[in-house]
């Protein structure tokens, strides 16, 4: 048996092994992204909280995301609130990106989606697709989403908001933005009574 041998083969596989790890989450930013924010479930989100947007409007409740997907992204936490008798769970939603061309746009999502299938491989994810993208004129509203323990993982891109805006006279002229967004949920139980 020659164990230098084999003590050598183990040590270069570990290396192999190691390397091409840090070469898959090197190509799955996102992953390591939406890992960040689960990590902060424990706060409701409140450590990635910037500065409130508009709060007269908002009553505190919307504040800027300080933990970006991306440079330029945006980001959103909304702390958990209640809503008449309803209780919104606390989220935080962040724009991936957005393309005037829907194959742009149909890119970032395919990746993003298939980002969070390997990050995320015991979720059981469901699919919705209202939409073919052919004419820029008409609404797209695809979705993936799934439930892990304590968390829910909604991937939408949609042209909705670009439409409505367009059609109020407010939107650019030309074909609508298609946008890619991504909101994480925590869907544990509060840690204190509202």
């Amino acid at each position: 048996m020659n164990v230098p041998g084999l003590l050598i083969a183990a040590a270069a596989c570990s290396i192999a092994c190691g390397a091409a790890a840090a070469a898959e989450n090197a190509n799955r930013p996102l992953c390591d992204f939406v890992q960040k924010v689960l990590a902060a479930r424990g706060s409701e989100f409140s450590t990635l909280k910037g500065e409130a947007q508009n709060p007269a409007v908002f009553k505190n409740e919307v504040f800027h995301g300080n933990l970006l997907p991306s440079p330029g992204a945006e980001c959103t936490l909304f702390v958990r609130s209640k809503v008449g008798s309803a209780e919104l769970e606390p989220k935080y939603s962040c724009t991936l990106g957005s393309a005037q061309n829907f194959a742009d746009a149909n890119r970032i999502f395919a990746r993003a989606a298939a980002d969070l299938r390997a990050c995320f491989p015991r979720v059981q994810f469901s699919e919705s697709f209202d939409g073919d993208g052919r004419n820029p004129d008409d609404a797209v509203d695809w979705t993936i989403s799934g439930d892990g323990m304590g968390f829910k993982l909604e991937l939408q891109m949609s042209n909705m908001l670009a439409l409505i805006a367009g059609s109020l006279g407010q939107g650019s002229p030309g074909t609508p933005e298609t946008a890619v967004s991504l909101d994480v949920t925590d869907t544990s139980p509060p840690k204190t009574p509202i």
